[in-house]
């Protein structure tokens, strides 16, 4: 027989919620942290035809989703993606 009290319920409640909350805070932090330039060896010049403005963490006209702003279109890193 299962023994589903009301307190054990909302204790149940209360952790799955405090859970959800505490996922979403840490998820939050993460996205907004980035990476020096120096961390992601950034350098302001293009490494052959791999350049900042092509790749898939570029946010014209001088941000990037994963390195500390700012950035050349013209630059590289070591976390390039290639856009597709």
């Amino acid at each position: 027989m299962l023994d589903l009290s009301r307190r054990r319920l909302l204790r149940g409640a209360a952790l799955f919620t405090g859970g959800g909350l505490l996922i979403a805070a840490t998820s939050a932090g993460a996205a907004q942290a980035k990476l020096t330039q120096t961390a992601a060896n950034y350098q302001p010049t293009p490494k052959g035809s791999t350049r900042c403005n092509n790749c898939n963490q570029w946010l014209a006209p001088t941000d990037c989703k994963t390195v500390q702003s700012p950035v050349s279109a013209t630059g590289w890193c070591s976390l390039y993606a290639a856009k597709w």
